[in-house]
């Protein structure tokens, strides 16, 4: 692969001038023949206090980086991998999918601890935002006895071995995250083997919505991709005879108290919640903004299907 030349005293006038000028970056970058994505880094991590971009000053902070880097860290090295690790941060991947995926691509080795060297170290601003962080741990209330009882429960001991074993495609697990004030509701669903999310909106978190927004979303979906799924003891869930018979799919329930009977679907709320904090107020992003975030997870790399993502998992074009 064909590295980048680096940025020189030059390029840097030149970029001042350019902006001065009132180019625009995407402009910019066709004029010095670089990414985009470059021409942002440079304007963005080496403009003055005051927002302006000096070329005198911002090439007086890149020597300075450039005195940390030599031999220091591989990432540092390589601009096009530089760029490659930063374009895939930002798209909420772990370090241990970018380095599988880089090792690929590039035909040469990488290590996932010599990009977390190099986010810690040189770019600390993206961790709290992009890097996955523990999870809190469950409040002893989620222990308290419900007062509603949903009626005709199927429980999760009788769901079939095969559901467990992760083996097919077609089992699915499903739950809501709840925005500002408890007034609205995402209902989440995910497929067990692949991973895969579908996610929507709605107004209110009603039983009647749930299975409306079920229907719908499962509704272009053969029947062998639509076998059965678990939720989780809430009120939201009571019509279950309603999705069993407008899906054609079992459904089970888990034991209260018990969120790791369904833990694909809460380790995936996770991942949603990177874009979609506790107290966000659901209005403030559109649908489209919702399935773009649905889109990013679903075309992350996994681990445990050897890097392949959910979407290629789950229909089948790998």
């Amino acid at each position: 692969m064909k590295k980048y030349e680096q940025i020189g005293y030059g390029d840097i006038v030149r970029l001042e001038t350019h902006l001065n000028n009132g180019m625009n970056q995407n402009e910019i970058a066709i004029n010095l023949s670089r990414d985009k994505s470059t021409i942002s880094r440079l304007i963005r991590g080496n403009i003055d206090e005051d927002g302006v971009f000096r070329a005198e000053s911002a090439w007086e902070k890149i020597c300075e980086r450039k005195r940390w880097k030599s031999g220091q860290n591989k990432v540092l090295d390589d601009e096009t991998l530089e760029n490659y690790v930063l374009e895939k941060i930002h798209l909420f991947w772990t370090p241990e999918q970018i380095a599988q995926k880089w090792r690929d691509k590039a035909n040469e080795s990488l290590c996932h601890e010599t990009i977390y060297q190099y986010i810690y170290k040189y770019e600390p601003k993206l961790i709290k935002i992009y890097l996955a962080r523990k999870g809190k741990k469950y409040r002893s209330q989620r222990e308290k006895k419900a007062k509603y009882c949903i009626p005709d429960m199927r429980m999760i001991g009788e769901r079939p071995e095969i559901v467990e074993q992760r083996k097919r495609l077609g089992d699915w697990e499903g739950d809501t995250m709840i925005g500002k004030n408890h007034q609205q509701a995402i209902v989440v669903n995910v497929e067990r083997r692949s991973g895969l999310l579908f996610a929507k909106k709605v107004p209110k978190r009603t039983a009647e919505n749930i299975a409306d927004v079920t229907r719908d979303m499962f509704n272009d979906l053969p029947d062998e991709l639509k076998l059965t799924i678990t939720y989780d003891q809430g009120r939201e869930f009571a019509w279950h005879h309603i999705i069993e018979r407008e899906n054609q799919m079992s459904v089970y329930f888990c034991h209260k108290a018990c969120p790791w009977q369904k833990g694909s679907v809460e380790n995936t709320i996770g991942l949603l919640r990177r874009f979609i904090p506790k107290g966000t107020d659901f209005d403030s992003f559109s649908d489209q903004q919702l399935q773009e975030w649905v889109d990013l997870i679903n075309d992350r790399p996994r681990k445990r299907h050897k890097y392949l993502t959910p979407n290629e998992v789950f229909y089948g074009c790998t």
